[in-house]
C-alpha cells in the first residue's frame, strides 16, 4: 500500500507503508495522510512500531487463564 507524504522540503510522494514509520522516527516528513486527513506529525496522535514511546493507558484486554 502507499501512503502520500508530503517531507519537510515540501516535497509530496508516494512511499510504501511499510517504509513509513522509518520516516517519523529519522523526521524526514511533517506529514501523512489517512482516509480521515493529513495527518501533522508533532501534532496529531501518531502510532509507531519503531519509537517505542507511548506512554498512554493500556487500552488493551489481558486474556486471563484458567
Amino acid at each position: 500500500m502507499l501512503i502520500k507524504v508530503r517531507f519537510k522540503d515540501g516535497r509530496i510522494d508516494l512511499v510504501p507503508s511499510r517504509k513509513l514509520d522509518e520516516l517519523i522516527v529519522m523526521s524526514e516528513i511533517e506529514k501523512f495522510e489517512r482516509a480521515s486527513g493529513w495527518v501533522v506529525l508533532g501534532e496529531d496522535p501518531v502510532r509507531s512500531t519503531l519509537r517505542g514511546d507511548y506512554h498512554g493507558p493500556e487500552r488493551r484486554r489481558t486474556l486471563k487463564r484458567k
